[in-house]
């Protein structure tokens, strides 16, 4: 049998959407239509806490913002 804390590794997952409808980035706030974005959804903060009303944050980047927190981040769980 797997440890609890197996299942619960993960801190944040990204999803690529495509933006059917405009959606706003969460940090530069331009509009997204019509094209690839990326929501990263964060399920713990630094101190080790999951977020109190929903299952995650959720943080809209451009394609471009993304590249710029991967590299800043220099990981290599970032998808492309």
């Amino acid at each position: 049998m797997k440890h609890f804390s197996a299942h619960f590794d993960k801190v944040e997952e990204a999803v690529e959407r495509f933006a059917f409808l405009p959606v706003r980035s969460t940090f530069s706030e331009k509009l997204i239509w019509f094209k690839k974005y990326v929501e990263l959804r964060i399920y713990y903060d630094t101190g080790g806490k999951p977020p109190i009303n929903k299952d995650c944050w959720k943080l809209i980047y451009t394609q471009s913002e993304y590249t710029y927190y991967c590299l800043r981040k220099s990981s290599t769980d970032c998808v492309n």
